[in-house]
């Protein structure tokens, strides 16, 4: 109960400490200019992004005994947890009869995770500093995909598009891409070197990956924009069912089928399960703004799944230790 209290509490007290400061802004009780808000909240989303994650994930890396070379599937794991999710979006859009700008937000709820706050945080609070290497290795490719795959599908689904063929061609190396898979590579080559780590580090590691939550997610405050949940419940209801029952049915299972349960004491599974329960990321606004989606429902979904932590958070805690 304790862990499950604090969890909550980092999180909804991090977004509405972000959300107040915002309105204190707007009101003129603090004297900051909408520039300065928003260089603030890019630079705090950078040292968490850029710094705090990857030298925790480093750490966490280094210090983890005899890494099985089953869990090289983790990030193919995460990849096809963002694509079911997409996948399921599309023909939950199909059921509702969405129109194509609703359907392209809907397909961003789906396929857009909260991993890096929210996940990472549930992980280290629930299991253990151990599970940030995990998480780390299961987001691997979490950039690449997004940004060259996730983004042109929703452009395709854009108003303006005139009929316009669906293209990939933007695969990039993005560069929070790189910064990961260095700290990945020299936390494998510290572990197999077998460099000794000091004591300290697990107890740094937790605590970067806490620091960077809280960073991450104070940030999203700042730009946090309330709208009316009503107008979109069916669509909020459908995304909370793909994100809280048909992708970690899916996803959980294969990690199951491929042996998780047997490593570590089920340590990859439960990561597993819970990173892949998780709600919509704040990145999934960004492409309802960019290319004329539905923004508003975006919005009223992300917030919907968020708050259905209250909910998700005390079943992960009863179903964890069954894995």
């Amino acid at each position: 109960m304790d862990r499950l209290l604090l969890t909550l509490g980092i999180i909804f007290v991090s977004l509405a400490a972000g959300y107040a400061f915002r309105h204190a802004v707007t009101t003129g009780r603090v004297r900051l200019s909408e520039g300065t808000l928003i260089l603030a909240r890019q630079r705090l989303q950078t040292a968490a992004v850029f710094v705090l994650i990857p030298i925790s994930a480093m750490l966490s890396l280094w210090g983890l005994p005899s890494p099985d070379t089953r869990l090289l599937a983790l990030p193919l794991l995460g990849l096809a947890a963002w694509i079911w999710g997409g996948a399921l979006s599309l023909l939950f859009a199909r059921w509702l009869r969405l129109d194509r700008a609703q359907t392209g937000s809907l397909y961003c709820c789906g396929t857009f995770t909260n991993i890096g706050a929210v996940g990472s945080l549930v992980c280290v609070l629930f299991l253990g500093e151990s599970a940030i290497a995990l998480v780390a290795l299961y987001r691997l490719c979490e950039e690449l995909f997004y940004f060259s795959v996730s983004f042109p599908i929703a452009r395709w689904y854009s108003r303006e598009n005139d009929n316009q063929r669906l293209s990939f061609r933007n695969l990039r190396f993005d560069p929070i891409l790189k910064v990961v898979l260095s700290a990945l590579l020299l936390g494998i080559a510290l572990n197999l070197l077998h460099v000794p780590r000091p004591e300290f580090c697990g107890r740094l590691a937790s605590g970067f990956m806490i620091l960077a939550t809280v960073l991450f997610l104070f940030a999203i405050g700042l730009s946090l924009r309330l709208s009316r949940l009503a107008r979109y419940t069916r669509q909020s209801l459908a995304v909370c069912a793909i994100k809280f029952i048909g992708v970690p049915l899916l996803i959980t299972g294969i990690a199951k089928a491929v042996g998780y349960g047997a490593i570590d004491n089920g340590l990859p599974l439960k990561v597993v399960a819970v990173l892949s329960s998780m709600p919509v990321a704040m990145t999934a606004l960004v492409p309802p703004s960019l290319f004329s989606l539905d923004l508003d429902l975006a919005n009223a979904c992300w917030i919907f799944s968020t708050l259905a932590l209250v909910a998700v958070l005390p079943a992960l805690l009863l179903v964890l230790p069954r894995l």
